[in-house]
């Protein structure tokens, strides 16, 4: 056993004073992505680092459950980046949990007819042609329709906010002055609502031309998928926690912070934790945004109602055969969003008795007043749009199922919110913020989450007299796309 993994677990024991063998340079609260890549970033600086975590487990909200019936960890929500998260990917890549990410070239779109349409990009083709076979893919349009879809696509790839006062435009109002009806909620609706965890009605443009440009048009690969095959309880609140403690981080877990402590200049000394203290040279806090807000409010007040979450459903269903014959498959028109195939349950013992269970999730974004808030409804209905668009689950039979909500899964990225967002440095120079509600550049997803903490480790290392590492660079624009987008 390392140092680090001594240290590890003489925290989660609640050993603070003899598992701090002097002080950290940086102590970061907060084991979600955010914090963990901040931890990875900042030790690769050479910085003395500590995390905090006031949950069992890291991973935040790329987490697992505990299957009851056969203890398998399940995800409580499916998470999958795209080959544009040149941030995530890469520390994936460092922490040596690379391999557990699927590679998906093919998009699968299920129309309201129930036709299936394989989308690839052609990866022997520029940008932005290699869209084309893509968009001819998409069986459930006309040729009317999707040359409308392309234009729009480069409408707003070059569209550029008025700047100084003016109000940026949703997402919907937009659309509905160029694109037809179809068009808007066979593909803009869905694919904006999943990318960006919120209904296309409140979402501002900015944050739909990031996507457009950075997830489809910039780069060959930029739209691939990359699905995790294990869960996220063992990649992230495992495996790259234990990266982490065999490079020299130590990790407390199942404990809260319950202050910022400064001097009488202002400067972070430390943080307490359990009415004891523990002192650091910098402190990030990559915690969600009223967690912070508690923690130093002269720093972050109260924000305005447009600062605000958004809500994503996972429903979760076990049937006692496999019912889909796809990875993953969007379902437009539908109540239900994405379905994913999931892991077959290793011949374990389901809940209705010895036979085992075959695993599906579906996920639905934008998901506040879902069939009325009546779940059993909810249920009824995931299950009947499975049952007509999938023939083997017209025979299967559900053996049980789970909902999960989470009511802010992600920030709201509404008109204007970029400009209440803070960034990674605050007032106290020693003191930094972390989370995909910061301002990354980046709406609220893993790849923001991961830059939030990278630029915090960098702000921390500045801090304390050291440097960090840039930034992993965004996949690069050919010439073409330059000229669309104007950058």
């Amino acid at each position: 056993m390392s140092t680090g993994e001594t240290a590890s677990n003489l925290f989660s024991d609640g050993g603070l004073a003899a598992a701090v063998p002097s002080r950290p340079d940086v102590v970061i609260v907060g084991g979600g992505l955010a914090g963990l890549a901040a931890a990875a970033a900042a030790v690769e600086a050479g910085l003395m680092v500590q995390l905090v975590e006031g949950r069992r487990q890291c991973g935040g909200r790329a987490a697992s459950f505990e299957d009851a019936s056969d203890g398998t960890l399940v995800d409580a929500c499916q998470h999958v980046a795209m080959g544009c998260c040149t941030n995530f990917l890469d520390l994936c890549r460092q922490a040596g949990i690379g391999e557990q990410l699927r590679r998906d070239r093919t998009l699968w779109f299920i129309g309201p007819d129930g036709d299936r349409a394989a989308c690839t990009p052609a990866g022997w083709l520029p940008a932005p042609l290699h869209l084309a076979p893509l968009l001819l893919g998409m069986r459930h349009f006309s040729l009317r329709e999707k040359f409308a879809l392309a234009v729009g696509m480069l409408r707003l790839a070059a569209w550029k906010p008025a700047g100084g006062d003016a109000v940026e435009p949703t997402a919907a109002a937009w659309l509905a002055a160029r694109q037809p009806t179809r068009v808007i909620e066979l593909f803009w609706q869905p694919v904006i609502e999943s990318a960006l965890g919120e209904s296309i009605d409140l979402v501002g443009l900015s944050a739909v031309k990031k996507v457009a440009v950075d997830g489809f048009l910039a780069h060959p690969t930029a739209s691939d998928l990359w699905v995790p095959t294990r869960p996220l309880g063992d990649l992230f609140g495992d495996r790259l926690v234990n990266w982490l403690t065999s490079r020299g981080v130590r990790i407390m877990t199942g404990r809260q912070v319950t202050t910022v402590e400064r001097d009488a200049g202002g400067r972070a000394t430390g943080v307490r934790v359990a009415g004891e203290l523990l002192e650091a040279a910098a402190v990030i806090l990559a915690v969600p945004w009223r967690a912070a807000a508690r923690l130093v409010p002269d720093l972050l007040p109260p924000v305005a109602d447009t600062f605000a979450g958004s809500p994503i459903t996972a429903v979760h269903l076990w049937f006692d055969r496999p019912i889909i014959d796809l990875p993953h498959a969007v379902l437009v028109g539908r109540v239900s969003q994405w379905v994913f195939q999931g892991d077959e349950a290793p011949g374990g013992p389901s809940a209705a008795g010895d036979e085992p269970a075959h695993h599906c999730q579906v996920v639905i974004s934008a998901s506040r007043g879902l069939c009325g808030g009546d779940r059993r409804l909810l249920l009824e209905t995931v299950v009947g749009e499975l049952r007509e668009i999938f023939p083997a689950a017209r025979q299967a039979r559900l053996l049980r199922s789970r909902i999960v909500t989470d009511p802010t899964a992600v920030l709201s990225v509404r008109p204007g919110v970029d400009r209440v967002r803070p960034g990674a440095e605050t007032t106290v120079p020693n003191l930094l913020l972390a989370g995909d509600w910061t301002a990354t550049g980046w709406p609220s997803t893993m790849e923001g989450a991961v830059r939030s903490g990278r630029l915090a480790a960098a702000a921390a290392a500045r801090a304390v007299g050291r440097s960090a590492g840039p930034l992993t660079a965004d996949l690069p624009k050919n010439r073409l796309v330059g000229m669309i987008t104007g950058c």
